[in-house]
């Protein structure tokens, strides 16, 4: 299958929270790079119901304060991919509990220091947090680790139901950070998808 007949997807990372701050990838640096990119399909990590009642109060600020809103000015066609259950925020009690708040700590200073959306998505800063994600999952109470697998997988399943309900469109999946190498990964073992990097869609 050559390139042409492939359908072309992209995976952004998102940092949720950190984008309302003094960053290089704050809130208007998103919104630039996806209205640039402009896809024909905008995969979003929400439900099906809370894009049918427009109720975005529980989403994150990157989508309910400017991805949804650009989608909204535009053409973009926003389709929801989350599921239906939120992932619970790591907590544990005694050492555990305190290893997890200095992890995000050091987590935070990662993400706060980032040059742009590249040093995000790929490279050692992108490598590193992913091991910073990883032990805050292990060392959590909640079965987090399994949660966040289960979410990644419905995330990856839905994408590949756009695919090949709409063969041929440019899809950008836009989800936390933290699940972008594992979508991508998955995605590569598919022969009619290629898999793109966001400046390339």
């Amino acid at each position: 299958m050559t390139d042409d007949e492939q359908t072309r997807v992209a995976v952004l990372g998102t940092l949720a929270e950190f984008h309302q701050e003094p960053i290089p990838y704050d809130m208007p640096a998103l919104l630039k790079l996806v209205a640039a990119i402009n896809p024909d399909l905008l995969c979003l990590d929400m439900t099906q119901q809370q894009w049918q009642a427009q109720e975005f109060a529980e989403l994150p600020p990157e989508y309910r304060e400017a991805l949804i809103p650009l989608a909204r000015q535009t053409d973009i066609v926003v389709v929801p991919i989350g599921g239906g259950k939120q992932l619970p925020k790591p907590s544990a009690d005694g050492w555990r509990g305190k290893t997890i708040s200095w992890l995000r700590r050091r987590l935070a200073t990662l993400q706060r220091s980032a040059p742009g959306a590249d040093a995000i998505n790929q490279g050692w800063r992108h490598h590193l947090a992913n091991l910073l994600y990883s032990a805050i999952r292990n060392l959590a109470n909640q079965d987090l680790e399994k949660a966040t697998r289960e979410h990644t997988e419905h995330l990856i399943q839905a994408t590949l139901e756009m695919v090949r309900r709409d063969p041929g469109t440019r899809l950008l999946v836009v989800v936390n950070v933290q699940h972008c190498h594992i979508i991508r990964e998955q995605l590569r073992g598919f022969t009619d998808i290629l898999v793109a990097d966001y400046t390339d869609l």
